[in-house]
């Protein structure tokens, strides 16, 4: 059996496909929460009550796209892959596999006095846990040239991603208003998905 630092014989094509399948199912998940009203009563009142689950389901898939985006770029630029990057990778997607029941719980207890804050911490932490996840992954792929292979393109790609642990101190922002005010706390989750948007890693040349 190869060591825990030893280079296995894993296409990073095999690796990316099994994320991608990790990715689509979480994704694919989040909408079972978006269901129908009861059949009684107004159902447009009905449909505009349901926003915080609107909201969370939006935030949830901009959360995981954006970090498929980067994944996907990511492993583009690895010309192999090894057992702790294999194990680090796995670690990201456990994450992302969570996303759909704190996006449950925020779209059922935004609204309540009692379970508002828990479920935005619970939210938080998700996102914490995913944030590390991804900068642990990216981190390990770029130190030293280790996967990239070339030290100018390992170096250019850190550079381009630097801002990505800065979601970190985002979500601990959101943690802390979900004490306060868990509806500004969402707020906070959805900004820092789309600012995971902008730091784009640069595309890897043409093979």
């Amino acid at each position: 059996m190869p060591g825990l630092g030893q280079t296995v014989a894993v296409r990073t094509s095999r690796l990316e496909a099994f994320s991608d399948g990790v990715f689509a199912i979480a994704a694919t998940l989040l909408v079972l929460e978006l269901r129908v009203p009861p059949g009684e009563g107004d159902l447009v009142r009905a449909l505009i009550g349901l926003w915080p689950a609107y909201a969370a389901y939006l935030i949830s898939f901009l959360t995981i796209g954006i970090i498929w985006v980067n994944h996907h770029t990511l492993l583009e630029h690895c010309r192999r892959v090894d057992r702790p990057f294999l194990y680090l990778n796995l670690f990201l997607l456990v994450a992302v596999g969570i996303v759909p029941f704190p996006t449950a719980l925020v779209g059922e207890y935004i609204l309540s006095e009692r379970g508002a804050t828990a479920a935005l911490v619970v939210y938080g932490l998700g996102a914490v846990l995913i944030a590390l996840a991804f900068t642990g992954v990216f981190l390990y792929a770029t130190y030293d040239h280790r996967l990239v292979g070339d030290h100018a393109a390992a170096r250019r790609i850190r550079e381009e991603g630097r801002f990505f642990p800065i979601g970190l101190g985002a979500y601990t922002l959101g943690i802390a208003l979900a004490f306060v005010a868990p509806v500004a706390s969402l707020a906070v989750y959805g900004l820092t998905a789309v600012f995971y948007a902008f730091p784009r890693l640069p595309l890897p040349p043409q093979r």
